[in-house]
């Protein structure tokens, strides 16, 4: 039975470029298609170190399985172990706003109290009988003011009007 050289390599177990390494330095001889009789490899390699082709596949087959399975057991490991420190780094950012939500809600609560108490202060507390009375006295003090407008342009209207009495008129 004659086989290519990759297969060969896959026979004895290995890498197609050091089979063709072996094939310069253990004279192992190829036919004008490249192909290799199985009986040159039991000369070269011996009987035991040969393997069919059906188990050479096989064990390829099971062997990158192996691999890839362990390859991506390590991902997953690796994808789980960012994924909790993602969750931590949340809770942290989480616990953080929380945080800061408490304290404005505080200081909140106080600028309004503080709205509070100024706008208190800023409004007329008096009861509603001590406005009456100011009002009151408001009225008054300006009634009394124009009657004093009044008198004094009475006055002075009094000093412009001449005499009509001729005799005794100390002016003329």
């Amino acid at each position: 039975m004659r086989v290519n050289k990759k297969q060969a390599a896959q026979m004895v177990g290995v890498g197609r470029t050091t089979f063709y390494k072996h094939i310069k330095s253990k004279a192992i001889s190829v036919d004008s298609k490249g192909r290799i009789d199985v009986s040159e490899l039991i000369r070269v390699y011996g009987n035991e170190n040969i393997r069919t082709l059906e188990q050479a596949s096989k064990e390829k087959s099971e062997h990158s399985g192996t691999q890839k399975s362990v390859r991506l057991n390590e991902e997953l490991a690796h994808l789980k172990s960012e994924m909790d420190t993602i969750k931590k780094e949340r809770q942290r950012e989480r616990e953080q706003l929380e945080e800061q939500i408490s304290t404005l809600r505080q200081t909140l609560d106080k600028a309004m109290s503080n709205n509070d108490n100024l706008t208190r202060l800023i409004t007329d507390q008096r009861k509603t009988e001590e406005k009456s009375k100011v009002q009151k006295e408001q009225k008054q003090a300006d009634k009394l003011d124009s009657l004093m407008k009044k008198i004094d342009q009475l006055e002075e209207d009094a000093k412009k009007k001449k005499n009509w009495w001729p005799f005794g008129n100390k002016n003329t």
